[in-house]
């Protein structure tokens, strides 16, 4: 099976068992010019929600304008903006109907993903909503900035798990070690080799050329996680065996792989289809009920902690680490 070399489905092979890659179109330097463009874009939507989040902020409305600005600036989402509040440590996006709203006390994490012709920016910053948690950010921000030092052709990520799990530590908090950061390639967020929050003797080697997400977690309690099995708000399509019966569940199916590329999406996208509340509820339980769809849960520490999270993407060359989300 081949499929054209400009279909984004080409670059997910899981979704099309067999199909045919073609050569790689773009250079290098076409390449990093791309990820340098998409990483600015970024970055100034992250600064941007990240400036409207403040108590009392509807997490519709600031997901809303994140997707919007995305589009407006010729890009599409790489995944749906996570909004992850006080000890929701990861993958809460604004739902159908969402009615939720930030707390006058606590942090929020504003994790964005932005992607052009699938090369990819993956950022992230905490909000400090009630000036109680600057030191519990800052451990991230710390542990994120020193890795970003150390990352170099040969480099053992899990040796740069023990950077960042030193640099929380000796702020008084925890690592999250549960989370990594991780290789990004064409059209794929989370590549294979990760970057720990905690050492590690498993270590994957960093190469020159390869683009990484170095992405810290930091807790006030013991630094653990884990998943709501009740809450799904991220989806991505998944190789089916069993063609979906009902024609909402197949318009579901061609939109994860044709607009949105194969990569993670939310339900609230899908209204854009023309379809109504009660046909997406149909269409996604038939795919969940098939396997048709991967499902990203909310993954949560216990309530009484904060988690802080800080991330930038980067190119490594001979030197070191080319930050794309810098400004």
């Amino acid at each position: 099976m081949s499929i054209p070399r400009t279909h984004p489905a080409r670059f997910q092979p899981s979704i099309h068992p067999g199909v045919k890659l073609e050569k790689e179109e773009y250079t290098t330097k076409e390449r990093d010019e791309k990820l340098h463009e998409v990483g600015k874009i970024a970055a100034k939507i992250r600064n941007h929600i990240a400036s409207k989040s403040k108590p009392g902020a509807s997490v519709w409305d600031l997901c809303y304008e994140a997707d919007e600005m995305i589009r407006d600036a010729g890009a599409t989402p790489a995944f749906p903006i996570n909004v992850s509040i006080n000890h929701v440590a990861a993958h809460y996006t604004a739902v159908l109907d969402d009615k939720l709203t930030l707390p006058d006390k606590g942090v929020v994490k504003i994790d964005t993903g932005v992607a052009m012709d699938g090369w990819i920016a993956d950022t992230a910053e905490t909000v400090d909503l009630d000036g109680s948690y600057s030191k519990l950010i800052k451990s991230t921000v710390d542990a994120t900035e020193t890795a970003i030092k150390f990352i170099r052709p040969g480099t053992n990520t899990g040796d740069l798990g023990g950077i960042i799990e030193k640099v929380i530590k000796d702020a008084g908090y925890e690592p999250v070690a549960e989370l990594s950061g991780h290789l990004v390639e064409r059209y794929v967020v989370h590549a294979g080799k990760t970057i720990p929050c905690v050492k590690s003797p498993r270590g994957d080697t960093v190469e020159k050329g390869e683009v990484y997400a170095i992405e810290t977690f930091a807790s006030n309690g013991q630094g653990s996680i884990h998943a709501n099995l009740q809450k799904i708000t991220i989806f991505r399509a998944s190789p089916m065996r069993v063609r979906p019966r009902s024609k909402y569940a197949r318009k579901i199916v061609s939109a994860a792989i044709n607009d949105f590329g194969g990569m993670p999406f939310a339900a609230r996208w899908l209204e854009k289809l023309g379809l109504s509340k009660a046909q997406i509820g149909m269409g996604m339980r038939e795919l969940q009920n098939i396997g048709g769809i991967i499902e990203y849960h909310v993954l949560n520490a216990s309530s009484d902690t904060m988690i802080s999270q800080h991330e930038h993407t980067m190119i490594i060359n001979k030197d070191g680490a080319e930050v794309t989300t810098y400004l």
